[in-house]
């Protein structure tokens, strides 16, 4: 039996995680091989390898069923940042990739009614997919000065971003020299409750 390497085990694992995670697919035998200068033989004996003793985090977020494991968090948009720790997951759950698409999730619920404009309301449920970087426009989950917040990103002609709620009864949010500003997702779809809601209630 051919021997492998641990060190190319754990370089090839973590790219396979990248390209789930960055690229939302996971590389071929042929693309695994170019990359490290193996053949498609040998590098088809590491991905099993790495698939089978779980060696890749992210392939067990994917299943040959067309789901992806997502994480239903405790706490909500208005208590602090979310935390991907275990004590604060209530549950997984697995959406359909079809759906809701690929890419890291988790599920968090909204509270207040800053952006009620986008149609959120309190109470929803919030798929969120994990980035750091966001494009104008995007609803975002963002850590403000240690606070957690979900607004929607813009930025001004000279590119300084400011944070824009969906209620006039709200002031956008800007930033100083000492304030600190990190986006931590990206809101791609919002789940609601329609039991005992008229129609005219979740449009409205």
């Amino acid at each position: 039996m051919q021997h492998l390497d641990n060190a190319l085990i754990a370089r090839i694992s973590e790219y396979m995680g990248s390209c789930l995670l960055e690229e939302d697919y996971t590389p071929t035998v042929r693309e695994v091989g170019i990359k490290f200068g193996i053949s498609k033989s040998t590098a088809q004996k590491y991905m099993a390898k790495i698939s089978a003793e779980g060696l890749c985090p992210q392939l067990e977020k994917y299943s040959r069923d067309g789901t992806e494991k997502t994480a239903w968090l405790e706490n909500d948009i208005a208590c602090g940042a979310p935390s991907y720790q275990e004590e604060n997951i209530a549950e997984y759950l697995r959406l359909p990739v079809s759906v809701f698409g690929k890419g890291e999730k988790y599920i968090i619920t909204a509270s207040g009614d800053s952006m009620t404009g986008a149609g959120i309301t309190a109470g929803d449920l919030l798929v969120v997919r994990k980035q750091v970087t966001a494009s104008d426009g995007d609803i975002v989950v963002a850590l403000v000065n240690g606070e957690n917040t979900l607004k929607r990103l813009r930025y001004r002609q000279d590119g300084t971003p400011y944070l824009h709620p969906e209620n006039s009864a709200y002031s956008d949010i800007e930033f100083g020299p000492d304030d600190t500003f990190y986006i931590q997702g990206v809101l791609t779809h919002i789940i609601k409750h329609v039991e005992n809601r008229s129609l005219q209630d979740i449009l409205s």
